[in-house]
């Protein structure tokens, strides 16, 4: 029943967002709508072609954020529980995101700022014992897209790593990816040793194919991820964006 709610708030915020960016355009003050579908189809050339259309025209780097990219980012969502859902169709809709944050809106910003510096910090990593990497680099993806400063600490990773990197990083998150089933003992050790080095506060998210049907008590775990957007959105619960840029 939790699962249903979800998927309808979802759907409504995507309606909701996609209808606000096409009365902007109706309005005459900005139509988002081509770089949105540029991004949702992966083309990142076109939709850095279609941010810089919307500069000249009056667009600020922060509203191709929020009117562009954020409601592609929610319209990518219901897929995630589509019957043709693609894994690859995601990463390529994120990174065509990142490639216009790091083409259009970074440079734009003001010298020396970073879009990320000031956002909460998230670990990312695939556990020890499992080298598989796109189902973490597509949640990379997306929390970057998301405005979140994202540290991947690759395939294979110790649990050790994950609470060092977050007391170096200071970082509020973590994130574990696994796609066996054999690693579950090594991710119960990663909310063990953030405990023990006075991290526990930190919350721990662990997601993929071989922890799917886990509870987040078996796992020791503060939560389990259905797929990459339930785990995005547990983190914009739990440590929100600042909202600023």
């Amino acid at each position: 029943m939790d699962r249903i709610v979800a998927k309808g708030s979802i759907l409504l915020m995507s309606i909701f967002l996609l209808s606000d960016a096409k009365q902007r355009g109706e309005d005459g003050v900005n139509d988002f709508e081509p770089l949105i579908a540029a991004v949702m189809a992966g083309k990142r050339e076109e939709a850095v072609n279609e941010s810089a259309k919307l500069l000249e025209t009056g667009a600020t780097p922060e509203q191709i954020v929020r009117d562009g990219l954020t409601v592609a980012l929610a319209l990518l969502g219901p897929r995630c529980t589509a019957e043709d859902f693609n894994l690859l169709e995601i990463l390529l809709a994120g990174r065509a995101m990142m490639y216009v944050i790091d083409k259009v809106v970074q440079p734009r910003l003001q010298a020396g700022t970073s879009m990320f510096a000031a956002q909460p910090g998230i670990v990312v990593g695939t556990i020890k014992g499992d080298i598989h990497d796109l189902g973490r680099q597509v949640l990379s993806v997306i929390l970057r897209s998301a405005t979140y400063r994202v540290i991947d600490l690759g395939k294979d990773v110790e649990p050790e790593a994950f609470a060092e990197c977050c007391a170096k990083e200071k970082a509020q998150a973590i994130g574990i990816s696994s796609l066996i089933t054999v690693t579950s003992p090594t991710i119960r050790r990663v909310k063990e040793i953030c405990r023990a080095r006075g991290l526990g506060h930190i919350p721990v998210v662990a997601g993929g194919a071989a922890v799917r049907q886990a509870s987040a008590e078996y796992l020791n775990v503060d939560y389990v991820a259905r797929d990459v957007f339930d785990g995005l959105n547990y983190f914009l619960r739990e440590v929100p964006p600042d909202g600023s840029l």
